[in-house]
């Protein structure tokens, strides 16, 4: 799939639990999802980003942003709408 040579230079995935993995350093954490108010306009080194709005599109809507609260984890969304216009899909 290409994904092995970017593991664990820009990307790392495991099986474990998000609040395994993390145990202790939630505060490190953001969840990426479009429904977050905050607007991401810059990555910090020390952040883990966690891609989780993929699911979030149709029928599943709202549910990355109900688990990072849930958890107590920091929410963000891309600035996707202020650089590209996208066309809604049916």
């Amino acid at each position: 799939s290409g994904f092995e040579q970017w593991e664990n230079r820009a990307f790392q995935h495991t099986s474990q639990d998000i609040l395994e993995a993390y145990s202790g350093e939630t505060s490190k954490l953001v969840y990426l999802t479009s429904d977050s108010d905050t607007v991401l306009e810059k990555l910090e080194d020390d952040k883990v980003y966690i891609i989780g709005g993929i699911v979030d599109r149709n029928r599943l809507k709202g549910a990355t942003i109900r688990r990072a609260q849930q958890l107590g984890i920091a929410t963000a969304k891309l600035p996707i709408v202020e650089y590209l216009d996208l066309v809604a899909t049916k």
